[in-house]
């Protein structure tokens, strides 16, 4: 029996004047695993969107079963999360259709127990690998026990155990008598299927045949003079000074060869490729350098920021100096090497192109660059099987050509293809080199960039793990203390109940476990501009009247009534900072959402909509940092491709910010439309 049906549906988007699809028919039976493959760029996701109810066709007929609880993992997984917190996030769907607070738990606990990411729960969201991220958004989609799974692309950066472990539950479900549709390139994904939809009328084959092999056209025995290129030196690196991504990590690139980078989802192979360009810096090791390090980031979206396909390809070169008729063959060159028809997409609006010509614009970007030591973090991820070997036969080339290539992959088949495969621990046995490239020089924007994750992290971190007196206590009664504390420190008109005020707030701080070290250098850093505060007041404010004077300057008169005016204000400062803190380090966002949840939970009684505000400050501390890691993204690409700290002037460095804003602005518009439909598919009415 039909419980889906799609009869001769088109579909076009409103900024394009040509179709996605047109005329297009498909059924889906109760328990049916349907495979749906084509070629990027064919529809495949804009169909996912249809079927989940995201989007309408401009024409055609769409039956749907009622009550059909349809739950859609986006190919972005980053676009599918709600909360900061991974299992908050996992549970979010259960919430919204209303499930008991023991059922949501068990729900949670088994969807991430399926995905292999349970150790991951109390961890922010964004501290994740991609890899781990679409583990969460798929945990989020099985927590909802759906009847239909969509799947786009759904499993495409996990390593292959991961993988294995998520085709087992896949079966499952399957055998339980529930329905998968799976948007895939993978052939193990469509021999799992029962049912196959071509939209172009291809079917995926993973097993490559390149006529490459690792030695290229060398004779067996032969070894040609080699020069190190790239050494990564006992490199150490953690994000939170806790717990280490990369320990004591060492290897070396030679010229003129490809290599693969290799590791489980979130061990650390971007976090590698990120300090050997420079975006990183090392706790610990040097990186050394023949020349200049470019990457291309595994989020394609985040390599891309022009509003056109060529001029976004362009940036690069332009920065270095190119114009005209050079510019236009090294944005051609570029474009034809990564599988782009120059002529096809050099006009073509690069927000709006699917996801794997996305990823292969951005490949042409770096190309454009002309580097000799270039890396690629998945660069074959999520490509159909052409655009794969395509990029894959672009690796070798450019090891043939003398360039030194690095990519990441979770592939055997393209581990086979490369000169030496690199573990993501490194070398065990490595030896520093006798003889090395220079240091390699860190970016002006590396500061930068390290200021914007500690703005993330602000807002997603798992605060205080110490379990103090204040982290004990209910998360109502946190935000009643904190706010009656704060009232409280911004009253004082005298110095007593100011020094009062000072001594809770340090009490208040010590009941939290937050550090008096920290505390102490809070204070050192505002104390300058309260100084320039107490100078205006004495230099603007009146004394009282009759009052005796201690001194009459020309600007200055000091007086008793401004002198403590001053203590006042700075006890009251520094009252309202300790408060702020404690309260900071003892509530992380889910216990503040708990919380206000209780204290607000009377206003339902007159039917004001509790559970939105709740939710609306949910959505503001997952959109804030969102946008900070947008921004982080777009300044790496742009630092790595000549622009933002690298252009000298001052004019100039203006000109090369401006195209910060604008990806930005545009990410902004996408983020939020793709928040909507990640609420909707999760039960959001």
């Amino acid at each position: 029996m039909s419980i889906i049906t799609l009869k001769d549906i088109s579909f076009s988007y409103p900024s394009s004047d040509s179709f996605v699809f047109q005329n297009f028919s498909m059924s889906v039976e109760k328990g049916d695993y349907i495979a749906v493959t084509g070629k990027n760029g064919c529809g495949k996701s804009t169909l996912s969107r249809i079927i989940a109810g995201l989007l309408q066709p401009v024409s055609g007929q769409i039956e749907i079963d009622r009550n059909l609880v349809i739950a859609l993992v986006f190919q972005n997984p980053k676009n599918q999360l709600i909360s900061g917190m991974v299992s908050r996030d996992t549970a979010f769907g259960p919430k919204n259709q209303k499930c008991s607070k023991s059922e949501t738990e068990l729900r949670t606990i088994e969807s991430l127990n399926i995905t292999g990411i349970l150790d991951k729960a109390s961890s922010s969201t964004m501290s994740l690998s991609l890899g781990q991220t679409q583990k969460v958004a798929l945990s989020g989609m099985i927590a909802m026990n759906p009847d239909v799974l969509i799947l786009d692309e759904a499993l495409s950066m996990l390593d292959d155990d991961s993988k294995k472990d998520i085709y087992s539950f896949l079966n499952y479900f399957h055998e339980s008598g529930k329905t998968i549709i799976h948007i895939t390139h993978e052939e193990e994904a469509v021999n799992k299927a029962d049912k196959i939809v071509s939209m172009d009328g291809t079917v995926p084959k993973d097993q490559l045949d390149t006529g490459m092999s690792a030695s290229g056209n060398k004779k067996k025995g032969e070894k040609e003079p080699s020069e190190t290129v790239f050494v990564f030196d006992h490199v150490s690196f953690s994000y939170d000074q806790e717990n280490p991504v990369l320990n004591d990590v060492s290897f070396t690139l030679e010229k003129g060869k490809l290599y693969a980078l290799e590791g489980p989802s979130g061990a650390g192979k971007s976090t590698i490729m990120e300090t050997g360009s420079g975006l990183l810096k090392p706790d610990s090791g040097k990186v050394y350098a023949k020349g200049k390090v470019v990457l291309c980031q595994q989020n394609a979206q985040a390599g891309i920021f022009e509003t056109f396909a060529a001029d976004d390809v362009a940036f690069g070169p332009r920065n270095q100096g190119l114009k005209g008729k050079a510019l236009k063959e090294r944005v051609r060159s570029a474009m034809e090497k990564a599988n782009l028809s120059f002529e096809e997409f050099s006009n073509r609006h690069s927000f709006y192109l699917s996801g794997g010509e996305q990823k292969r614009l951005a490949i042409a970007g770096i190309l454009a660059m002309d580097a000799d030591i270039l890396f690629f973090d998945e660069p074959t991820c999520a490509l159909d099987t052409d655009s794969r070997l395509g990029i894959l036969s672009m690796l070798k080339q450019l090891a043939q050509e003398g360039k030194t290539v690095l990519f990441s992959t979770h592939h055997e088949d393209e581990k086979q293809l490369c000169d030496e495969v690199i573990s993501v621990a490194g070398q065990k046995d490595y030896i520093t080199p006798d003889l090395l490239p220079e240091e390699a020089k860190s970016p002006e924007t590396q500061g930068l960039l390290s200021g914007l994750r500690k703005l993330s992290s602000a807002f997603n971190a798992r605060k205080n793990d110490k379990k103090g007196l204040v982290q004990k206590l209910p998360s109502w009664i946190k935000i009643v203390l904190f706010l009656t504390l704060f009232v409280f420190s911004l009253i004082p008109s005298t110095v007593p109940f100011g020094l009062t005020m000072f001594v809770l707030g340090i009490v208040y701080c010590l009941f939290a476990h937050f550090s008096l070290k920290k505390l102490i250098k809070a204070f050192l850093q505002i104390t300058p501009f309260l100084l320039l505060f107490a100078i205006f007041q004495i230099m603007f404010r009146r004394p009282l009247e009759g009052e005796e004077l201690f001194t009459t300057a020309k600007y200055f008169t000091l007086c008793p009534s401004k002198l403590w005016f001053c203590l006042v204000t700075y006890l009251k400062t520094l009252s309202s900072l300790s408060i702020i803190s404690a309260f900071f380090v003892s509530t992380p966002e889910y216990d503040l959402i708990d919380g206000l949840e209780i204290l607000l939970k009377p206003l339902s009684w007159i039917k004001i909509p509790v559970n939105y505000i709740t939710l609306v400050m949910e959505i503001i501390f997952r959109f804030i940092p969102l946008l900070i890691d947008e921004a982080s993204s777009i300044i790496k690409t742009q630092t790595i491709r000549g622009g933002l700290g690298e252009t000298k002037g001052f004019f100039n460095k203006v000109r090369s910010l401006l195209p910060l804003f604008v990806p930005l602005i545009a990410q902004t518009i996408k983020r939020s439309e793709a928040l909507s439909e990640a609420l909707t598919v999760r039960g959001v009415k």
